[in-house]
């Protein structure tokens, strides 16, 4: 791995526990939009698949299952805390599920593959143009395929959203954000955007699918949001500087803003994102 994500492997390598911690959480937010991209795939038996950022490993292993005997599954990530915790998950017996730590955006991938998929693990590129044509080179060319699923704008995601706007109402201080263009969750938000960063990388065919989805949790999922933004966002960040009494106002008025949004028994959030497919014609 080069230093140009230097930054990103910093971070996340910082973030993994907590990640892991609330992998169930997080999940009760991704995973219906990774099922989409996955099914934009177009998976089919005996095909090689890579996953790029791959995290835990739950999204590798749900693709080698899909693919069944004879086809395999490739999960790459940056940080060494989610590979080796990725490595310890159970796998469908008969699949072929392998991972590695890598940096989608410099190393060399082990193609060639059939297809390339990532569940919002593509966002935090220092130079995307240059690591989705890195990624592209190792599919086949003329066939290989790329799906994956990215963020659109933070109001369009009340699960992220809810919690950051209650921790700012705390301490009336906007946490840091990165600037438009800079790798971070909401990188890709512009269709046209990600339409002329993956032309400029070599890729034909390139739709971008807005999808917004309601997230409809039982209540008591309340408590696995709050969490999941103690984890990772704006919640985060405010805590690591609040003193202890702040902190526990932070977390007081995240889970009030978060019952507002209670009805029938049900958390009602609203989640919306980019649904991306593409083609290397190599």
């Amino acid at each position: 791995m080069t230093d140009a994500n230097a930054a990103q492997a910093e971070y996340w390598d910082e973030v993994t526990a907590g990640w892991l911690a609330a992998e169930r959480h997080f999940d009760l937010v991704g995973t219906h939009f990774g099922e989409l991209a996955m099914d934009r795939l177009q998976l089919a038996p005996e095909q090689r698949v890579l996953d790029i950022g791959c995290g835990s490993g739950a999204t590798t292993t749900e693709i080698a299952r899909r693919l069944g005997p004879g086809g395999s599954a490739h999960g790459v990530d940056i940080a060494p805390g989610m590979i080796e915790y990725a490595r310890t998950r159970p796998a469908e017996p008969g699949t072929d599920v392998t991972f590695a730590v890598a940096d989608a955006q410099t190393d060399d991938l082990p193609g060639p593959f059939d297809g390339a998929f990532s569940r919002f693990g593509v966002m935090f590129f220092a130079d995307p143009t240059a690591a989705f044509a890195n990624i592209g080179r190792a599919l086949v060319p003329g066939s290989g395929r790329l799906s994956f699923a990215c963020w659109r704008d933070l109001f369009d995601n009340e699960w992220m959203f809810v919690p950051g706007a209650a921790a700012i109402g705390v301490t009336g201080e906007f946490p840091p954000m990165p600037g438009p263009g800079e790798p971070g969750p909401f990188s890709m938000t512009d269709p046209a955007a990600v339409e002329a960063m993956l032309a400029a990388a070599g890729w034909a065919d390139v739709a971008v699918e807005p999808i917004e989805h309601t997230l409809a949790l039982p209540e008591v999922e309340v408590a696995s949001v709050v969490a999941m933004a103690k984890s990772i966002g704006p919640v985060r960040m405010a805590l690591q500087t609040a003193d202890d009494e702040t902190s526990a106002a932070i977390i007081v008025a995240v889970e009030a803003a978060l019952r507002d949004k209670v009805t029938d028994g049900q958390l009602r959030l609203r989640a919306s994102v980019n649904l991306v497919t593409a083609t290397w014609p190599g």
